[in-house]
């Protein structure tokens, strides 16, 4: 498999973890922490509603959204054109991950049902984590969320993003119903994978 191929798996990998986050930030937190148009939505409806704590919860998502993709940005700088991922993105994916694992023990320790200062943590963190995901992906010229689209122009790329992000949503809610303890490991594990992976072909290359 060519370089590319292999980073566009990697980075769809990305995608399916994304779409595991906002299942669960979705469902059990009622915003959206990785695809911020929908959240903007949610954001102006509890507004209009005059719903003060879902507002609140919007207003959370969004601003930790933001500080991720800007300490995201100060990770991964500027790469080297000739770099398909670079060590600063994996630095920046590792950040994430811890992130991740932060989110995953809030979220056992409230039982899997956050609610108040607890949830607006979690959301902060969610938030935080997902921001810096969009830049990292974004520092190889394809996009988090669906606005990726129009990197490639075929449409079988296309179709993967979706899909991804359909099948990472879709894992995320069978698990919040079934186990829900272990729904935010998804992404973390997912997480986890990519960055072995690869650290694992970087050093197969260096030997």
């Amino acid at each position: 498999m060519s370089d590319v191929g292999r980073r566009d798996l990697l980075l769809l990998a990305l995608t399916f973890a994304a779409g595991a986050v906002d299942a669960v930030a979705f469902l059990a937190l009622h915003v959206f922490t990785a695809v911020m148009t929908g959240n903007l939505v949610l954001l102006g409806v509890a507004i209009g509603q005059g719903a003060a704590r879902n507002a609140l919860r919007g207003v959370i998502a969004v601003g930790g959204y933001a500080i991720g993709v800007l300490g995201g940005a100060r990770i991964v700088a500027a790469p080297s054109r000739e770099a398909l991922w670079s060590r600063a993105i994996t630095r920046a994916l590792v950040v994430e991950a811890a992130l991740q694992a932060i989110f995953l023990g809030g979220w056992i320790l409230t039982d899997a049902t956050p609610d108040g200062i607890a949830a607006f943590a979690l959301i902060s963190i969610s938030g935080i984590a997902m921001g810096l995901q969009a830049a990292t992906t974004r520092a190889v010229a394809l996009l988090s969320e669906l606005s990726a689209l129009g990197v490639r122009p075929d449409w079988w790329h296309r179709a993967s993003i979706v899909i991804a992000l359909v099948a990472g949503a879709l894992a995320g809610a069978i698990a919040l119903s079934t186990v829900p303890w272990m729904a935010p490991a998804i992404p973390l594990l997912v997480l986890a994978v990519v960055v072995l992976l690869v650290t694992a072909t970087r050093d197969g290359a260096a030997g």
